[in-house]
């Protein structure tokens, strides 16, 4: 948050708005953003057992993955709806 209080509000001649900008970077971001993983599939293929203790460290990272991925969107999606006035914004 401090980049964005040291840009000017304003655009220079020739410059995209900030709000723009920003609305662009997330979009890339979102598109770039993986799906997430089939945590049932995960467990079918890498059933977690006592004698492979690497499966279940396989599924809790893909499980833990899943859950930042699942709150990357969610952030991207407000920052667009806070640009276009849809929900308030706050640092």
């Amino acid at each position: 948050m401090t980049l964005l209080k040291m840009q000017p509000n304003t655009a220079a001649a020739g410059e995209k708005p900030r709000d723009v900008v920003i609305k662009e970077i997330a979009d890339s971001m979102e598109k770039k953003t993986p799906e997430l993983f089939d945590l049932i599939g995960v467990l079918k293929k890498y059933p977690t057992m006592y004698e492979e203790s690497m499966n279940t460290i396989l599924c809790q990272e893909v499980e833990k993955y899943n859950q930042l991925l699942d709150v990357m969107k969610v952030h991207l999606r407000d920052v667009k709806r806070a640009l276009s006035g849809e929900i308030g914004m706050s640092e």
